[in-house]
């Protein structure tokens, strides 16, 4: 059994009969954004960094990395059109879609700057999980969040019969932001079952992580607030004929089901349209709730630095910084040729272990421009030579 519900900030699946059926109202304190300040080209490629948290209780649970890709390429597919299935939209409907120009790829970096695959996998005593949003805590014997403002952390797991996932909506907590799947609604080989087993699941969630409502609103004969998705009687189940007509949406047309945003079976979706293209992108302007993850270092190469404090000192001979503190422009990096640096590189380390930026050191001595960091405390750390040296800097 499988039964959606949604909340303020979760959307929950359920189902009776392998159905999926949103029952709560909730969206009202979630405006769908327009996009009007439109400070990202249309056709820019948002690449999305992804972290999945495999949580498992025992090994059917503990999906392949196949598994787990093969999500990746079917959300991929679903956000750029180039979904195989999307030729039996109808032609009415199919004129209507759009490519998002989104794009998710699995971490590279870890919050720490560590080389990561993308896919934390953790043994966990619970045999089932809720939509409490506990499995986000390791206090829980879940798997921690990872900063949400540079990664879509999706969790996978095995929940309570009927729970198939939830996502939380743009503006939440960052300690619980993201999605909750169940592992055999998941990708499309491995554990998956029918009739959630074209990764559409994941695709519906993420919908939602970015702000779009069900095409109804949640309302009887209600509409998602975006002009080119009809309105519509309520969630659509199954695998419905075209055209669906309701008293609703009595037109040669009649209701969107194919649409991700419905609750049909993984075979019978296909499409976003332009509006909810213009809604999702709208979340990444300046003033979007998902703008930081445009400035996410996650997909940058990794560095491999040990953190630990004891070897974050360096003979005050062989690197200097100036100036120190610096309030604007450049600050000027010098290194003595014992740590055989030239042509190395080096990355700039917040406080909170951050990696803020990153650079290559043609020269023993080296201007940075560091104008765009926010005040604090950072390091200077150089990336691959056999000291781990590194200084710290103050920005005023």
């Amino acid at each position: 059994m499988r039964l959606f519900i949604l909340l303020l900030s979760l959307c929950t699946v359920f189902s009776v009969n392998a159905q999926r059926n949103c029952t709560a109202a909730a969206y009202t304190a979630m405006p769908v954004i327009s996009g009007q300040s439109n400070n990202i080209s249309p056709e820019k490629i948002i690449t999305i960094p992804v972290v999945v948290h495999v949580v498992y209780n025992n090994t059917v649970e503990n999906i392949s990395e196949a598994q787990i890709i093969s999500q990746i390429n079917a959300l991929n597919a679903d956000f750029e059109k180039s979904n195989k299935d999307f030729s039996k939209i109808p032609s009415v409907f199919a004129k209507l879609a759009a490519n998002t120009s989104i794009r998710f790829e699995l971490a590279k970096t870890d919050p720490m700057g560590k080389a990561t695959t993308g896919i934390v996998r953790k043994k966990s005593t619970r045999m089932m999980w809720t939509d409490d949003d506990k499995i986000k805590y390791l206090a829980n014997s879940g798997s921690t969040t990872w900063d949400a403002r540079s990664y879509l952390n999706i969790w996978v797991c095995n929940t309570v019969p009927g729970l198939t996932g939830y996502a939380t909506f743009p503006g939440a907590e960052r300690a619980v932001d993201g999605i909750v799947v169940r592992y055999d609604a998941f990708g499309t080989i491995g554990k998956v079952s029918a009739p959630f087993n074209l990764g559409r699941t994941l695709t519906h969630e993420v919908g939602h992580w970015m702000g779009l409502k069900h095409l109804w609103g949640d309302q009887q004969c209600g509409d998602d607030g975006i002009e080119d998705t009809p309105k519509q009687r309520s969630g659509n189940s199954g695998a419905p004929a075209f055209p669906k007509t309701t008293a609703c949406n009595n037109t040669a047309e009649g209701e969107m089901f194919m649409n991700f945003m419905d609750f049909t079976n993984d075979a019978s979706m296909g499409m976003f349209t332009a509006g909810q293209k213009i809604a999702m992108r709208g979340q990444f302007e300046i003033n979007g709730k998902r703008n930081s993850l445009l400035n996410s270092k996650a997909l940058a190469p990794a560095w491999n630095i040990n953190m630990e404090p004891e070897i974050l000192t360096v003979n005050p001979r062989d690197m200097v910084v100036y100036p120190n503190p610096v309030q604007t422009g450049n600050i000027k990096l010098l290194v003595n040729t014992n740590l055989g640096s030239n042509g190395k590189n080096f990355a700039i380390i917040s406080s909170s272990g951050q990696i803020v930026q990153t650079g290559h050191l043609l020269e023993l001595q080296e201007d940075i421009n560091v104008q765009s960091l926010a005040p604090g405390i950072y390091q200077i750390r150089l990336t691959d030579v056999a000291s781990n040296a590194s200084i710290k800097f103050v920005k005023q």
